[in-house]
């Protein structure tokens, strides 16, 4: 009997603090967001880079945490700000290679908890290099304006797809997911998955075969997640390099480049 009763006491002791422990994610487990696009328009992008600013550059996952003065914070933002901009902000004329930014709020209180962006992107499986917007709209827009009238209307009806694959077989035209970054408070609690699914749906609103992402070898938070959202491990750089803060230097040397490995993964790819 007074074996059973210590067995019972060691089988309690470990299920009362899994089921505290249960609890507690469950408790921290919060779904309450709303997820929706953000306008290309100067304000509402700047908002949205001042939240990716504390959320992945001062307190990410990939590095340790930095602490910015208030000048190098504003510098920061400002270099998010042009980059969203240059990625998601409103231009004249229609894009071949469109682009979408999303931010998640709280409900309750209103404020950003997450951000994630996605965009059309020539990649080449074949090295795992991805073409920068700018390089793809100009190879696109130089072959078509090399054209007739005539042959370049009949291009101009495909969706991105079918015209890459028509015009450059050694390219594929795949959706990029960029700038994921949630709340630290509100890690681990399925917003990113959230924010995944919503590039997806871009993704297949765009008629994209497939969606791809870059992540740094040494973000491992980053990667099980994607890991456990589908995403595989398509090739990797080793040679690559990363932009890291380095707090206390010179103006206009806030974000350096540091060798790291950069990692492509992909989801929806055919075997």
């Amino acid at each position: 009997m007074q074996a059973l009763r210590s067995s019972l006491c060691v089988l309690l002791s470990l299920i009362v603090p899994a089921a505290q422990s249960l609890a507690l994610q469950q408790q921290h487990l919060h779904l309450d967001y709303n997820i929706k696009a953000v306008k290309g328009e100067d304000a509402p992008l700047a908002k949205t880079a001042s939240f990716f600013v504390d959320a992945f550059w001062t307190d990410g996952t990939t590095t340790d945490a930095v602490t910015l003065s208030e000048s190098e914070r504003r510098e920061l933002v400002q270099l998010q700000t042009d980059d969203m901009t240059h990625r998601y902000g409103e231009l004249v004329g229609a894009r071949r290679l469109q682009s979408a930014l999303y931010e998640a709020t709280d409900e309750a209180s209103g404020a950003i908890v997450g951000c994630i962006g996605v965009e059309a992107a020539l990649v080449d499986p074949q090295v795992g290099a991805v073409l920068s917007r700018s390089a793809s709209e100009s190879l696109i827009r130089g072959e078509l304006n090399a054209m007739g009238a005539r042959e370049r209307n009949q291009y101009r009806k495909l969706n991105l797809d079918m015209l890459v694959a028509e015009l450059f077989p050694e390219y594929k035209a795949f959706a990029l997911v960029a700038n994921l970054a949630v709340d630290p408070a509100t890690r681990r609690s399925g917003l990113a998955r959230q924010l995944c699914a919503k590039c997806e749906e871009a993704s297949a609103a765009w008629e994209l075969p497939a969606i791809v992402l870059q992540v740094e070898e040494c973000n491992a938070p980053a990667k099980r997640l994607y890991e456990a959202v589908g995403y595989q491990e398509i090739s990797r750089d080793e040679g690559h390099t990363a932009l890291r803060v380095r707090p206390g230097g010179s103006e206009g040397e806030l974000l350096k480049s540091e060798p790291s490995t950069l990692v492509l993964m992909g989801k929806g790819l055919a075997a």
